[in-house]
């Protein structure tokens, strides 16, 4: 009789435990996409950073079409990227934002703003 009381009893705090388990598992996957786009952001930021010290150059990469991007869940993540306008005088430096959205839901995960330090026009 006793084995079957501590079966029921374990068998009840299996099920209380299941909504915590459920909601680990959301949290996870929520962390892996959040995590992509962060990897995605940082290496457009990288990217731009590592161009020639030109304005045109960081503006080109600006206007480049990047393809949506699908994460290792699924899920297809848009980056939108802008370059500011260009210095008047030169040395000086370009604003250069980034942002990552999921295709989905329209919903913007990351963005970023950085100023790239720029020499010439061309």
């Amino acid at each position: 009789m006793e084995v079957v009381v501590a079966m029921f009893v374990l068998a009840l705090l299996s099920l209380a435990l299941i909504p915590a388990l459920i909601a680990s598992i959301k949290q996870s996957a929520s962390n892996s996409i959040l995590s992509s786009a962060t990897h995605i952001l940082s290496a457009r930021l990288d990217q731009a950073r590592g161009q020639s010290s030109t304005c045109s150059a960081v503006t080109a990469l600006a206007n480049a079409t990047i393809p949506d991007v699908k994460d290792s869940s699924g899920v297809y993540l848009r980056v939108s990227q802008h370059a500011g306008s260009c210095p008047t005088s030169y040395p000086g430096t370009v604003a250069y934002s980034v942002s990552v959205l999921r295709v989905d839901t329209q919903v913007s995960l990351v963005s970023a703003i950085t100023k790239i330090y720029v020499q010439s026009d061309n």
